[in-house]
């Protein structure tokens, strides 16, 4: 099998270089485990945290070992009954072509187009329609999204528009297509690095940027704002920044913040993801996503996750790789 290894640990931003492709040997799935051959993998910031020797949370990845993340790919061969060879399953599969996972940590999926499973009817989807469900947007408030042009933002934005049409929505973009891409949307785009625009303040906040732009947003709070808080993007470097700070203001302002893990929402997970399905099957959601082709690509999308990457979800799509 091929597979995209992590040859060191970056310093600083990732970058393609960080990585290495490889030829390693087939897995063989042990008893309890489903042989699997990724067909996409989902490109996510949060791994770049155990990129490093001492992360700040869970084990550090292993050097020239593959890359661990979340796939989507079809059973081959199975070594437990409840999977099946020709299923669709979703999980950790990791940066390469074959995987042998333990049939308890994969899902199997139906229906849509398989790599629709690690967006909209996927974690993103629901992380995206959770988070509007927990904010309750009415006519006449401002949300803000940060970042909005991403892969849960963008949804986030879309589902709060349908929502409450009267919502005024304002997200952080960075370079000129995703400023054009926000404002496709009906968002009014502004620069991680800027102060907050008015006119009013912020009603709702979904931060997951975190750092000084979390203390600049948190200085515009209306009182009795909600805020979100879905990670903290501007130090997933290493960098030392901080996180959050400002707490004063949650006090003056009598806001509301508290952090948003998608597990905490799962046992509703069927009923939201059929809601993602009807709309994006009736148009309601058009979600922005780019697959990049091939698992050598991977390593160029991932770096993009922190750079002026194209709006939406970043996928690699690794099909007929061999």
């Amino acid at each position: 099998m091929k597979a995209l290894c992590l040859q060191r640990y970056p310093e600083g931003l990732p970058r393609p270089e960080d990585f290495a492709l490889r030829d390693l040997p087939d897995p063989v799935p042990a008893p309890g485990e489903a042989l699997v051959r990724v067909t996409h993998l989902s490109m996510d910031p949060m791994p770049r945290l155990r990129m490093q020797a001492q992360p700040p949370m869970g084990p550090p990845m292993r050097l020239d070992a593959p890359v661990e993340g979340r796939g989507v790919g079809r059973v081959v061969a199975s070594a437990d009954h409840t999977l099946s060879p020709g299923d669709i399953v979703v999980g950790e599969l990791g940066w390469q072509t074959l995987s042998a996972v333990a049939s308890a940590r994969l899902t199997r999926v139906q229906g849509g187009l398989p790599h629709q499973h690690l967006n909209t009817l996927g974690a993103t989807g629901l992380a995206a329609w959770f988070l509007v469900d927990a904010l309750a947007p009415r006519d006449g408030q401002t949300l803000l999204v940060a970042p909005a042009a991403g892969a849960v933002g963008s949804l986030v934005c879309q589902i709060a528009k349908a929502s409450a049409p009267g919502l005024r929505i304002v997200g952080t973009a960075m370079g000129p297509k995703q400023v054009a891409f926000l404002e496709g949307l009906g968002v009014e785009p502004i620069d991680s690095a800027a102060h907050w625009p008015g006119p009013g303040g912020i009603d709702l906040f979904v931060d997951g940027v975190g750092g000084a732009f979390h203390d600049r947003m948190l200085a515009a709070l209306n009182p009795r704002a909600r805020v979100l808080l879905l990670g903290f993007i501007s130090d997933y470097s290493g960098q030392a920044l901080p996180r959050y700070g400002n707490a004063s203001t949650i006090l003056m302002k009598r806001a509301r913040m508290e952090g948003f893990l998608l597990a905490d929402h799962m046992n509703r997970a069927d009923a939201a993801r059929a809601r993602l399905a009807q709309w994006l099957a009736d148009g309601t959601l058009q979600p922005a996503e780019t697959l990049h082709q091939g698992l050598a690509s991977a390593a160029t999308a991932f770096a993009g996750l922190f750079a002026d990457s194209p709006p939406g979800k970043q996928i690699v799509e690794l099909e007929d790789e061999e």
